[in-house]
Formats: structure tokens, C-alpha cells, sequence
């Protein structure tokens, strides 16, 4: 989470201030309350909302989700969760853009994991807006942003971009890729079927491989050279 924000934040996108918390961690760019997330890993597990730094820190210690290190954002209670889809195969594509709906009677002060998976399929089954009942201003720059997410940290496959808003403004939040979310659900507007998002992926995967063979360096060039290389040295 750390590095990625910090690729948003160098590409010029909204983000919210983001920084590494550590036992030693001095006064921070923002003022509290906070929220704290585990460096790596996802689906809302181990995110707690703090009052103050020193909570904040004093969660470091005793929480095991953040054995492999944490951030610290400012929390924003006027912001709700707005995800937009992304696919890169035969074409880039996104997907309608969705606002996950949190259950206000569970006291949470975040869209947390019993919002997300609790239900019978998972993220599928979540209550949702889908498109979201936000302005058309707002979906174009979330569509544009999504893009830029994308191309930015290379997403390919099926993935989620996952944004905070209030309505107008908008922050970048994460990017969710597989098996972190396939997204089915999203795709709507326009409409790709279960079968047709499975079957390029599939096919995206064969003429994509993520790996290449190459011969670059085993030559043996080097080793022909060795020879002379080690007389200039001697």
C-alpha cells in the first residue's frame, strides 16, 4: 500500500495522505482521527480507526495483522467506497462504476469485511448502487482515473479500482487484482457475461504469458571474453 501510493502520488492523482507507521513514527503531515491498514493484504482485515497517534502506534505491537508493517491516512467519515472494473483483454474496458452500500446498523466505521463477504456470494451478493447514483461529472473522472490506475502499475487480467469520494472530489484508494477480486458483478454497463470474462482471460493468458524465454546473455560471450577481461585486470 505504501509504494503504491506513492506511484499515485508522483503521478500527479488524488490521493490521501498516506505514510508508514512505525513505533518511532514522529508527528505525522495530518491530523486524526486516523486509519490504520496493514501494509500488505486486503479485504478490510486488520483496518482499525483510531483517535490519535499514539493508539495508532500502540497497535503495533499487539496486532498481528500488522506484524509485516502498517500505513496511517487521515479518516474521512464523509467519504464512501465507489469501485470502477477493469479488464485488458481483447480491449481495455471499465466497467460501470458501483458504491458498495455499508450496513449503518453494524456501528462500523468502515465498509469492512462482513459487509464485503458475509453475504451468500461473497462480494456478488453485497447490498450495492450499480451504476452508482452519482453525477455524470463523477463517473467520467472516475472512468479516466480507473485508466490511469491501470496503465500506471500494469494491471492486466480482471481487476478493481477502488476509489473514496464525497460526492465531488475523489481520492484513489487501492487496486484489487486477482484473486483479490474478478469483479464479475461490475460489468453491466457494458454487459460481459460470466462466461465471456472467464473465456478472455483465458485467452489473454495464452497469447500474454506473463513470462518469456530468452537466450540474452547465454551465449557465451561473456565467458569468451573472460580471458581478456582478466589480463586488463591483472
Amino acid at each position: 500500500k505504501l509504494a503504491f501510493g506513492g506511484v499515485i502520488a508522483a503521478a500527479g492523482l488524488p490521493l490521501l495522505p498516506r505514510a508508514l507507521l512505525d513505533a518511532d513514527q514522529g508527528n505525522l503531515d495530518f491530523d486524526g482521527p486516523y486509519i490504520v491498514k496493514p501494509r500488505y493484504g486486503g479485504s478490510s482485515i486488520g483496518v482499525q480507526v483510531v483517535h490519535d497517534l499514539a493508539t495508532a502506534k500502540g497497535l503495533l505491537g499487539v496486532d498481528p495483522h500488522l506484524r509485516q508493517g502498517a500505513v496511517i491516512e487521515p479518516y474521512r467519515p464523509d467519504l464512501f467506497d465507489l469501485n470502477v472494473g477493469i479488464r485488458s483483454w481483447p480491449a481495455f474496458e471499465c466497467s460501470a462504476v458501483e458504491r458498495p452500500l455499508r450496513d449503518v446498523t453494524s456501528g462500523g466505521e468502515i465498509l469492512g469485511y462482513a459487509d464485503k463477504y458475509v453475504g451468500g456470494e461473497g462480494m456478488a451478493s453485497a447490498p450495492r448502487e450499480l451504476p452508482a447514483d452519482i453525477s455524470p461529472e463523477l463517473t467520467e473522472a472516475l472512468i479516466v482515473t480507473a485508466t490511469s490506475v491501470a496503465r500506471l502499475v500494469g494491471a492486466r487480467g480482471v481487476a478493481r479500482v477502488d476509489f473514496l469520494s464525497d460526492g465531488k472530489e475523489f481520492f484513489v484508494n487501492e487496486v484489487n487484482t486477482i484473486p483479490g477480486s474478478l469483479s464479475r458483478h461490475l460489468w453491466v454497463e457494458p454487459h460481459v457475461s460470466f462466461g465471456t470474462l472467464l473465456g478472455d482471460l483465458v485467452a489473454e493468458a495464452m497469447a500474454r504469458p506473463t513470462g518469456q524465454r530468452t537466450t540474452v546473455g547465454a551465449d557465451g560471450a561473456v565467458l569468451r571474453a573472460a580471458g581478456a577481461i582478466a589480463a586488463k585486470l591483472a
